[in-house]
C-alpha cells in the first residue's frame, strides 16, 4: 500500500462518514447502528484487499482516522459529550472486524458483538440519561408548590397518591408531544393503583398561554390524561432546575423529588419502587 492508496482510502472513509452524518438529525441510535455496519463492511473489504500486500495495521489507519478525530473533538467540546458513544461504537465495530480477521475466533466475534449491542442499546440510553439529567437536583421538597386546572389551584400535597409523577412539558416542544401517548399509557397502567398518580403538567412558557391551551393540545392529540398548568415563574421549575423539556418528576408522599429525568427512566424508577414495596 503506497501513500496514494492510503490517501484514497482515507478519502473513502471520510466520504462514508460524511454521507451518513445526516442520519444523526433523526436518531443518534440509528446513526450509531448504520455507521457501525458501514464501517465494519469497509474494514473487512480493506483488510481483504491490502493485508496480503502491506501487513495488518497499515490499512486500518485511514479507516479509523475520522473516528479518532471525532472522539478527540468530543473531549475538546464539552457540549458534544452527549453524542460520545456515536463516535465510539463505530470505532468498536472496526476493532471487532479487525480482531476477527486476524484471529478468526468465533467466540471473540460473539463477545465483541455482544458488547457492541449493549453499547448501542442500554449503554447508550444510560449515557444520554446521565449527560442530560445526571446533575439534576433531587431531595427537593415541593410540598408548597401549586398547580392549577381551569378553575382551582391545588397544592401538590392535596393529591392523594403516595407517589406523584409529573410529566412537565410546554407547547413548542416536539419531543414532549411525541411522548404524550406514552405518558397516557403510563397513566392508564397505574389508573387502578391508589399508590400512584400520573399527571400532565403544562408549563405556560409562551406569553399569554393558559391552562386551556394545554388542554386543547392534549385534546388534539387524542390523549385523555389529567392535566394541570403552572406559570413560568412557578418555583417548581427553578427548584428542580428545569430548563429543558420534557422533564419527568417523581415525588414521594412528602412531595420530595426522588426522580428528575426522562420518561423511560422514570418508568423504570417507579416500577423499582413499587416492586420493593411489594416484596416487603
Amino acid at each position: 500500500m503506497n501513500r496514494k492508496e492510503q490517501f484514497l482510502l482515507w478519502l473513502l472513509a471520510l466520504a462514508l462518514w460524511g454521507i451518513l452524518m445526516p442520519i444523526r438529525a433523526y436518531s443518534l441510535q440509528w446513526a450509531m447502528v448504520i455507521h457501525s455496519i458501514a464501517f465494519a463492511i469497509l474494514t473487512w473489504w480493506t483488510l481483504r484487499k491490502y493485508v496480503p500486500k502491506t501487513g495488518f495495521w497499515r490499512p486500518l489507519i485511514p479507516v479509523v482516522i475520522p473516528w479518532i478525530f471525532e472522539l478527540l473533538l468530543h473531549f475538546v467540546l464539552d457540549s458534544a459529550m452527549f453524542s460520545l458513544l456515536i463516535s465510539f461504537m463505530p470505532l468498536w465495530s472496526v476493532v471487532t472486524v479487525a480482531l476477527f480477521y486476524r484471529y478468526r475466533k468465533i467466540w471473540l466475534l460473539l463477545l465483541c458483538a455482544a458488547l457492541w449491542l449493549f453499547g448501542v442499546t442500554e449503554s447508550h440510553r444510560q449515557w444520554v440519561e446521565w449527560i442530560v439529567f445526571g446533575e439534576n437536583p433531587l431531595s427537593v421538597n415541593l410540598a408548597d408548590c401549586t398547580v392549577s386546572d381551569s378553575i382551582h389551584t391545588f397544592k401538590l400535597t392535596e393529591f392523594d397518591a403516595e407517589y406523584l409523577m409529573l410529566d412537565v412539558w410546554y407547547s413548542q416542544c416536539g419531543v414532549c408531544l411525541r411522548e404524550m401517548p406514552e405518558v397516557e399509557a403510563l397513566h392508564n397502567e397505574y389508573k387502578g393503583d391508589d399508590r400512584v398518580e400520573v399527571v400532565s403538567l403544562f408549563a405556560c412558557l409562551i406569553e399569554g398561554e393558559r391552562f386551556a391551551d394545554g388542554y386543547r393540545i392534549l385534546n388534539e392529540l387524542g390523549c385523555e390524561i389529567p392535566i394541570y398548568a403552572i406559570e413560568k415563574d412557578n418555583p417548581l421549575l427553578s427548584r428542580c432546575d428545569i430548563n429543558s423539556y420534557p422533564r419527568v418528576l417523581i415525588l414521594d408522599k412528602k412531595r420530595t423529588v426522588i426522580f428528575n429525568g426522562s420518561l423511560e427512566f422514570a418508568r423504570r424508577k417507579l416500577k423499582g419502587i413499587l416492586g420493593q414495596e411489594e416484596r416487603k
